[in-house]
Formats: C-alpha cells, sequence, structure tokens
C-alpha cells in the first residue's frame, strides 16, 4: 500500500536546496563535456592502414571553454563549500555501533517523528542505514555541504515502513549476523550472531505487533539482502533525499547554538 506524506514546509525547502546545487552540477557537466571534445584533436585516416593514437593532456585546453565553465565552478564550490555546523569529534562508522551510526540513525528519527507524524500511526519507530551506504567519515570542526555529499552521494530517498513484528525479527537476525548496523530507537541485545532481547521505541519487542521502520529506499527494496522488507503493510515514500535530512538538520542545530556531540550509548550490546 504506497502513501504519499506530505509536509509542505519541509519538502519546499529541500527541494530548493537539491535543485540549486543539482542545476549546477548539471551545467557543469554539459560544459566539462564540451571541454573534452573541443580540446581533442580529430584525427582522420588517409589510407587504409591503421595507426594507434595516443591521447595525452600536452594538448591542452581552450582558454575559451575555461572562461565558460568558472562562473559555474566558482558557484559550485562556494555551495558545497558552505559550513552548516560544527562536530565536536571526528566520527567514524563501525559496528557493533558507532558515533557516527549513533547520530545519523538518531536523526532519521527525531525529523520523521516531528515532521511525518500523522504518518506513524502512533507505533513504535526506529530507523536503519547499513555502513556500505555510509562512505566516509565526519571531520572534527567545521562541517560542510561537500562533507555530507561524500558522506552520502547516492540520492537515496527516505522512506518509512509499516511492518509486522515477524518481518521485523527477520531485520533483527540480519542486524546480528552483521555483528550491528547503525539504528535508532531500538536496542538490540546480542549473543554471538543471534539476537535474545529488543526493545522499539523503548517498548519490549514482540512478534505480534506493528512497527515503523525509517530507512533508505535502497534498503527498502531488498538491498543488502533485505529482500523480506518488501513484506510491508505500508510503503511512505517522502520525497526527501537522506543526505539531505541531515544537511537540514545540521542546520537547524547550528542556528539553536548546538554542535554535534553523539555518544555511544549500548543500543546494540553482546550479553
Amino acid at each position: 500500500m504506497l502513501q504519499k506524506a506530505k509536509n509542505t514546509t519541509f519538502e519546499n525547502f529541500m527541494k530548493k536546496q537539491i535543485f540549486k546545487i543539482r542545476g549546477i552540477l548539471s551545467v557543469l557537466t554539459i560544459l566539462y563535456m564540451a571541454v573534452v571534445l573541443f580540446s581533442c584533436k580529430t584525427a582522420t585516416l588517409d589510407s587504409s592502414s591503421a595507426q594507434s593514437l595516443i591521447v595525452h593532456d600536452s594538448i591542452g585546453v581552450d582558454s575559451s571553454i575555461i572562461r565558460i565553465t568558472e562562473p559555474y565552478k566558482l558557484k559550485l564550490d562556494s555551495a558545497m563549500n558552505r559550513v552548516i555546523g560544527y562536530s565536536e569529534t571526528s566520527m567514524e562508522k563501525g559496528t557493533p555501533e558507532s558515533l557516527l551510526g549513533n547520530f545519523l540513525s538518531d536523526v532519521m528519527v527525531e525529523v520523521i517523528q516531528r515532521d511525518f507524524k500523522d504518518s506513524l500511526s502512533g507505533l513504535p519507530v526506529m530507523s536503519l542505514l547499513n555502513n556500505g551506504g555510509i562512505r566516509t567519515s565526519l571531520p572534527k570542526g567545521e562541517v560542510t555541504v561537500s562533507n555530507i555529499f561524500q558522506l552520502m552521494p547516492f540520492d537515496n530517498e527516505i522512506v518509512i515502513l509499516e511492518l509486522r513484528g515477524e518481518v521485523l525479527q527477520k531485520l533483527f537476525d540480519v542486524i546480528a549476523q552483521k555483528g550491528g548496523m547503525p539504528i535508532g530507537g531500538l536496542r538490540l541485545v546480542l549473543n554471538a550472531t543471534a539476537w535474545t532481547n529488543a526493545e522499539v521505541g523503548g517498548k519490549t519487542f514482540s512478534a505480534g505487533d506493528k512497527y515503523i521502520l525509517v530507512t533508505s529506499d535502497y534498503l527498502a527494496m531488498g538491498g543488502d539482502g533485505l529482500d523480506f522488507l518488501s513484506d510491508n503493510i505500508r510503503y511512505i515514500k517522502t520525497g526527501v533525499l537522506v543526505r539531505d535530512i541531515f544537511i537540514h538538520y545540521i542546520e537547524e542545530m547550528t542556528k539553536e547554538g548546538k554542535t554535534i556531540a553523539p555518544k555511544t550509548d549500548g543500543r546494540i550490546r553482546y550479553e
């Protein structure tokens, strides 16, 4: 069952940011191709024989093309290098939990509970990311838009799934087998490669109950071996990219005078 969740203010803000950066990227891509095409010499055959031609950078680039692309490059650099926040420590991904995984997952839970409350039906909420989708770390000190793009380079969208407990426990099995994954709103006790106890949204897990999982469309569609997530009650598209929710959230923190200072809290632990 597909339901379109809406939050006009948040959605409009994010669309403006996305269109602005994507527009600059699109123009740069076109102009870059023009540079490649116009800076290459054309080789023709004047006989039936063939020869190998070595392409190298000694030819140089047409300065007129550089004059065309430079204003767009400057705009892109300005947008990407914009400082949006400050981190008290460097954050790496890791298992069973990590500073970076905890921060990102907790942001997802907080924002979805705030901006898409009407879509949650009052059910316990948890979030999930995969370490493979987190491409780098976040540095200590100033955090820029570029840092978040490097962290999340893919255009994955945040989606909301309503799941039966019997499906969710399959996810717990995978988390246990992987030795942990980035999660928010979930506490999980592991024993070797199995789980023994779980709490979602502060409530003891029950296979007979229903739950909300906030994740990326990549994972929701079966990525990273999670094909069983297709067995959902509801699949809600938010229209928000995963990385954009972090950019906006960090900007909000900064406006409130807050810095990024996550902690590990034993949300995934071994007996």
